[in-house]
């Protein structure tokens, strides 16, 4: 049995925008035609390879498995052209890395910087998202790599041990903006990261309010405007004439982790970027 490249592309295309309007857009056909094509191939594969519901597309563990088979060939591909016509095995690679904000602005887009900017015209995606979005990233094949804080647990993943983000206490150094009950800013109320530091010094019973930020970085911009103290990664501020640094006994920190997809095909490029992650991030910590 051949399998039709149309209907692979297709199917292919809506498992990564999990989305059949989408999807046809990116192929310039009807999402009528991209219907067709999709349950064409799963009658001819005699099995479902989406699961289609009011809350979206997902993958079947058989859509898994050939999503990753046409990601594979695509990568082959791309590196087999490149080779025929003499150009780089990276040459007009894309890299696609997912983090969370205090380490995507700071760390992981610095440590690529080299890699970026090298003769091979490679162009990047970076997306910024919550911790606990990161893994389906990886999953759905929206990214090649993704830093978190835990290894993942997923079968056919590889986690990588990239280095420790120390998180320090900051606030205004005007006493007009002290309080009794001092107030903390957040990302948002499922973050932890307050409650995890002071519970770390052995100050778990310590009272305080709590104000909600969205933006990482503005949770130093409030400390700066005297809106209330926070709890951040230290490669992300630097003492100056408005923030001070507080200091505690304990040294808290959280390890970065690397993960990939080990059972997918690892093309040259992608090596490079776990090269430079690696070799790079760590300066930035």
């Amino acid at each position: 049995m051949k399998l039709n490249t149309d209907r692979l592309n297709a199917f292919y295309q809506v498992g990564i925008e999990k989305n059949f309007g989408k999807a046809a857009d990116v192929l310039c056909i009807t999402q009528s035609a991209l219907s067709q094509r999709v349950l064409k191939l799963e009658q001819e594969l005699g099995t479902n390879l989406l699961i289609r519901s009011t809350d979206g597309i997902a993958l079947t563990e058989s859509g898994k498995y050939l999503f990753d088979y046409v990601k594979d060939l695509e990568i082959r591909e791309k590196e087999a052209l490149n080779h025929v016509t003499g150009q780089s095995a990276m040459a007009n690679g894309i890299i696609r890395v997912g983090a969370f904000s205090s380490v995507m602005r700071s760390v992981v887009m610095p440590a690529l910087i080299p890699l970026i900017n090298s003769a091979h015209q490679l162009k990047a995606e970076f997306l910024s998202r919550e911790l606990r979005e990161l893994p389906s990233l990886l999953i759905s094949g929206e990214v090649d790599f993704i830093l978190t804080y835990e290894k993942t647990r997923e079968p056919g993943e590889e986690s990588v041990f990239v280095g420790n983000e120390t998180m320090v206490h900051i606030r205004n150094r005007s006493p007009k903006f002290r309080t009794l009950t001092p107030c903390f800013l957040d990302h948002d109320v499922h973050d932890m990261t307050t409650y995890d530091f002071f519970e770390q010094q052995g100050m778990g019973d310590l009272e305080f309010d709590r104000s909600f930020y969205d933006d990482v970085y503005g949770l130093i911009d409030g400390v700066r405007m005297g809106f209330g103290e926070a709890i951040v990664s230290k490669h992300m501020v630097k003492e100056d004439d408005e923030i001070e640094i507080v200091q505690h006994e304990q040294t808290v920190q959280s390890p970065i982790i690397l993960s990939y997809i080990k059972n997918r095909y690892i093309s040259n490029l992608q090596r490079e970027v776990i090269t430079h992650l690696l070799e790079n991030m760590p300066k930035y910590l």
